[in-house]
């Protein structure tokens, strides 16, 4: 065998590949995928935006629903802490009644009063200054201890019987029971009211209100009879 045979022999000719048909997507085919992963997209891009819309819609209707609530329970709050008014001023006419009458008939009560009263007024010296009921100078006059200073009167039906203003030097002290009971009506009008819808506490009565309608319902009771 010559070389020129086992170079022959040795020699493949180079094969050529081609590619077979469907390998390689047509071009409709790319168009179509094109389209599809852009409906794609503009599918969630568009539900997204949606769904932000979506959300602020309903947050604006929830504000505007909370601003109607709030509006409509103004005029609520306002009723209720009107009412309240009514009904402490009412407590404390009732109050104010009782104790007149009984106090009326208590001679000694507007004794107890006084020692009180000048034991707060201990570390002062001078002419001591009262005024009260008129139904009670009788008494104090006669219980007056001559080893006290000296003892000014003067009387006023505004006074109800058992309590008295007293003065001594520059203290003065209230012992009316008009003051004790706005006292209790004032601690009463601190404590605060139930929550509203909002979470936060009504508003506090007024004591200058309460007085004022007690001294009006007193009035017109005294009419009346």
């Amino acid at each position: 065998m010559t070389t020129s045979d086992v170079l022959f022999t040795s020699w493949h000719p180079t094969k050529l590949f081609n590619e077979s048909e469907g390998s390689q997507p047509e071009p409709e085919e790319l168009r179509q995928q094109a389209r599809n992963e852009g409906y794609a997209d503009g599918y969630n891009e568009g539900l997204e935006a949606g769904k932000k819309e979506s959300f602020d819609r309903a947050n604006a209707k929830v504000a505007e629903l909370q601003s109607l609530i709030d509006a409509l329970e103004q005029p609520l709050k306002r009723l209720e802490l009107e009412v309240s008014e009514y009904l402490l001023s009412l407590v404390s006419s009732i109050c104010s009644a009782v104790l007149s009458r009984e106090l009326s008939t208590d001679v000694g009560h507007i004794g107890t009063t006084l020692d009180r009263a000048l034991e707060l007024l201990s570390g002062q010296r001078g002419t001591v200054s009262l005024s009260l009921h008129p139904d009670d100078a009788a008494a104090v006059r006669e219980n007056w201890s001559n080893g006290l200073d000296d003892l000014k009167i003067t009387t006023s039906a505004e006074i109800t019987r058992g309590g008295c203003l007293i003065q001594r030097g520059d203290s003065l002290v209230d012992a009316t029971i008009e003051s004790q009971l706005r006292k209790i009506i004032s601690d009463l009008c601190l404590f605060p009211g139930p929550f509203n819808s909002s979470g936060e506490t009504a508003d506090l009565l007024d004591v200058d209100r309460v007085d004022a309608t007690r001294k009006r319902l007193e009035k017109d009771v005294s009419v009346d009879e």
